[in-house]
């Protein structure tokens, strides 16, 4: 009860961002249920004076939903500010350089004493919702609320929270500072783009903190790297580092590879065994694709994560573990909360802090510095082999370096200065010609180019020959991304998922 009477005596602010579920409420009939927005101004507990709404696009449906919603509180005898922010310039929903610095500059604006915030985390894109966590548990004192068909309206009461105390303590970083006392287990990661600063930043801030992180990213972005970077910089540094990954561990046997088992449990159990949980414990477990796990793994992971212990398989007494828990996964976890292939509880519980790596066509800048760096490495590496010769790349190297795609990221640009260099031991400059005969080739979609051959002697149906090709590309870039909408839309070009799947329905 206190804790209402002190928000009832401030100003209560809602700010979220306006997603497409929001936009849908103008259309919808009389008894049916509104969507977040709406619902939480009109049906909380809470007494709203201002909602600030923030969007990355005006057009004919936001403008009606404006005023739709003006008018539909104003008839709901609601008394509320309404300002929607459009931010026109920047149309891509999951930026999250682009959406962190929109939200932010809005709360900065808004807040202070006399104000108590709320941020919206329903509405929007994953990057949308992640963002409004890390600002209200890592930089803002708000309150973060949810909506859902299921539960209705809920606060969300996250098991850690980034103290607002330590955001001023000089020895921290706060998200625009400039050199941190953590510096140094991160100087191995180029960040001059853009992007990868702002992922490196926000590494920095929550590696002296004791809360689970989720790092996301396409597959080969370096993403163990940064999770060993925020173990050394964090104060379990002396204690063990962990690394599973959890698409390699078939579904019989994750109890036994994360909580151990004893002798005799099942067949093969020849001796009692420890699971990751207990050898890493005091230190870090990094979950690597942790959104391949099944839902009933889930379950049991989310309990060691709640209650901080684990039960051997065959076994019935607990065993206390102190394990910090950093998750990586190239799938859009928010995404599959809503298909319901992954628990909401379980992803509010790891996604305290959130951070998004870019692939290396994002972070052009950081190509060259990065190859440097995995040259010097694989020299190191290499130097006890007596025919071996300290390589460097030549001028012709870097710009073939710097002109190529790197599909695989990280990891391919890495495998391909390695062939590069075992294939020419004796040689001391790698060169473009070098780099090309360890490129590994990959076979190209098959494309019906046009062309003077074309038959037009038989009617043909233009829009079924652009809906096949359409449906071939989608195809093909959703089994190259395993599935990933979010990749599968940038690699054909396409703004977001939602885009491919308005392609689908086409």
């Amino acid at each position: 009860m206190d804790y209402y009477v002190v928000i009832m005596n401030k100003k209560n602010i809602l700010l979220s961002w306006l997603g497409d579920n929001d936009l849908k409420d103008p259309q919808k009939k009389i008894g049916e249920i509104h969507s977040a927005i709406t619902s939480i101004l009109t049906c909380s507990q809470i007494h709203f004076q201002e909602v600030h709404l923030l969007s990355n696009r005006k057009n004919e449906q936001t403008q009606c939903f404006e005023t739709w919603l003006r008018k539909y509180l104003s008839q709901e005898k609601f008394n509320i500010l309404i300002k929607i922010y459009y931010h026109t310039d920047n149309k891509n929903p999951t930026d999250y350089k682009f959406i962190y610095r929109a939200a932010e500059k809005l709360v900065t604006e808004i807040n202070d004493e006399s104000n108590q915030l709320y941020f919206n985390v329903t509405s929007g894109t994953s990057a949308m919702s992640a963002t409004w966590l890390l600002l209200g548990t890592g930089v803002y004192d708000a309150v973060l609320i949810q909506n859902s068909k299921e539960r209705g309206i809920e606060y969300l009461d996250l098991p850690y929270h980034i103290s607002l105390k330590e955001k001023n303590d000089r020895n921290l970083i706060h998200l625009h500072g400039q050199i941190p006392y953590i510096t140094t287990h991160f100087d191995l990661i180029p960040a001059k783009s853009e992007q990868m600063m702002q992922a490196i930043r926000l590494a920095q801030l929550v590696a002296p903190r004791n809360v689970p992180v989720i790092i996301q990213g396409q597959t080969g972005t370096g993403k163990e790297v940064l999770a060993n970077a925020i173990h050394k910089a964090s104060s379990r540094s002396k204690s063990p580092f962990i690394a599973v990954n959890c698409g390699a561990i078939p579904e019989s046997l994750i109890d036994s590879e994360l909580f151990g088992h004893t002798q005799g449990a099942f067949t093969g159990a020849i001796k009692e065994r420890q699971g990751y949980f207990e050898i890493a414990d005091n230190g870090t477990l990094f979950l690597d694709e942790l959104g391949e796990l099944s839902l009933s793994a889930q379950v049991k992971l989310l309990r060691v994560l709640q209650q901080g212990e684990v039960i051997r398989v065959g076994d019935t007494k607990p065993i206390r573990v102190d394990v910090r828990v950093i998750a990586a996964t190239h799938r859009d976890l928010l995404q599959m909360v809503d298909d319901g292939s992954f628990r909401e509880d379980l992803f509010y519980r790891l996604a305290v802090g959130i951070i998004q790596l870019p692939s290396l066509k994002e972070r052009k800048e950081d190509i060259l510095p990065l190859a440097t760096i995995l040259l010097e490495k694989a020299n190191q590496d290499m130097k006890s082999d007596p025919d071996f010769t300290s390589k460097e790349l030549s001028n012709s190297a870097k710009r073939f370096i710097q002109q190529q795609t790197w599909l695989g990221n990280v990891r391919e640009l890495a495998n391909t200065l390695l062939r590069a260099i075992v294939w020419n031991p004796k040689i001391i400059e790698i060169t473009d010609e070098h780099l090309q005969q360890a490129m590994i080739q990959r076979n190209k979609p098959v494309v019906n180019p046009l062309t003077n051959n074309i038959n037009l002697n038989e009617p043909v149906d233009i829009y079924q020959i652009i809906q096949q090709t359409k449906m071939a590309y989608i195809q093909a870039a959703l089994n190259y991304h395993d599935g990933n909408k979010s990749a599968a839309a940038k690699m054909l070009g396409l703004s977001n998922s939602q885009t491919l799947d308005n392609w689908f329905k086409g």
